[in-house]
């Protein structure tokens, strides 16, 4: 006695679907018949599959709420009355604040950026009072425009599409850049370039500047949502000798969204020493390896489609004890 299996229950088919890891699995499944394929194609079944997946917040933020919402341009500091405001502050800059200042460095406003500046400003001073009447908002068509360029899919299934990426990675060997007026770093200074077969995008960056080592980079064209910030990096141990008083070991993270809240991490020694005891482990040679480990630097509430900038900055006074390699940073969808 045979049995049709394409007659199966639609809650069957669901369940099934939850089991599978990629979405092109999905589709080729819906591929095999007509009936199945009308099954896997209704918006119901997308929403059922981002609430199982991910969970009850970001099916009502993705689904039901983000292309409703909008901001008043004035909460959001983005009218142009505001741009001459910002430009108005900036010329008042004095130098050292100017040449300085690690918002400034992070965001490119050091070197004339207006619009880092704008959002230097905004993220630290005027969002966070706002937050509260502040909403997460894109437009329909722009979200398709930047998560795929054909306009035909449902809507859900993008949606789910574009949470199943879940992270947005750039590489600190390629995407980064040097931090500082170029007139005032040295070669020295700049991060070293290598091929590394262990990272995930075949080359990494060494900050092992004498004293200090920073680098920043951009995410372009973000989409509302609060997102963690994740670095890979692996520690080198250069020297053993417990610091002293006068020693300088410390370090600093800063993430600054075009439209959002900004976040910031600072370290000292004890951070390095206790992240390098955890992550490195003994060969079977009794030789030390150093490990890649995923460090979270903080979460940014994006409330408009932005830029992100990020700066990463390290002293090491008066000797290096550390050698930091970098790989990637993420910025990681959460609920």
């Amino acid at each position: 006695m045979s049995s049709d299996w394409t007659s199966l229950p639609d809650i069957v088919w669901y369940s099934v679907c939850e089991y599978l890891p990629k979405l092109t699995d999905i589709i080729h499944l819906s591929c095999t018949n007509r009936n199945l394929h009308q099954v896997l194609e209704q918006d119901f079944f997308w929403r059922y599959l981002i609430r199982i997946r991910y969970g009850p917040i970001l099916l009502k933020r993705y689904c039901d709420e983000i292309f409703s919402n909008t901001n008043n341009c004035d909460h959001l500091y983005s009218s142009d009355k505001h741009f001459v405001e910002f430009e108005k502050q900036y010329s008042q800059l004095p130098p050292a604040i100017l040449r300085n200042g690690w918002n400034l460095i992070v965001t490119d406003a050091q070197n004339g950026n207006m619009k880092g500046f704008a959002a230097a400003k905004r993220s630290k001073f005027y969002l966070p009072k706002l937050s509260s009447q502040l909403k997460m908002a894109i437009t329909e068509n722009r979200f398709r425009e930047l998560v795929f360029q054909g306009n035909k899919t449902i809507l859900s299934k993008l949606i789910y599409y574009y949470l199943s990426q879940r992270k947005i990675r750039l590489s600190f060997a390629y995407e980064t850049y040097v931090c500082f007026d170029i007139t005032r770093v040295s070669d020295a200074n700049r991060p070293t370039i290598i091929d590394d077969l262990t990272s995930s995008f075949g080359s990494i960056a060494i900050l092992d500047s004498r004293w200090l080592a920073a680098i920043r980079g951009e995410f372009h064209s973000i989409i509302p949502g609060r997102y963690a910030i994740i670095c890979r990096i692996k520690l080198e141990l250069l020297r053993y000798e417990q610091p002293s008083d006068e020693d300088q070991f410390t370090g600093e993270f800063t993430c600054i969204p075009e439209y959002g809240i900004m976040s910031s991490l600072e370290w000292d020694h004890d951070w390095f020493d206790l992240r390098y005891v955890i992550n490195n482990s003994k060969r079977q040679s009794n030789q030390t390896t150093s490990q890649w480990f995923e460090e979270q630097m903080g979460i940014i509430t994006i409330y408009e489609l932005s830029k992100v900038y990020f700066g990463l900055r390290i002293w090491q006074l008066p000797y290096r004890k550390y050698t930091i390699m970098c790989d990637y940073i993420e910025l990681k969808i959460i609920e």
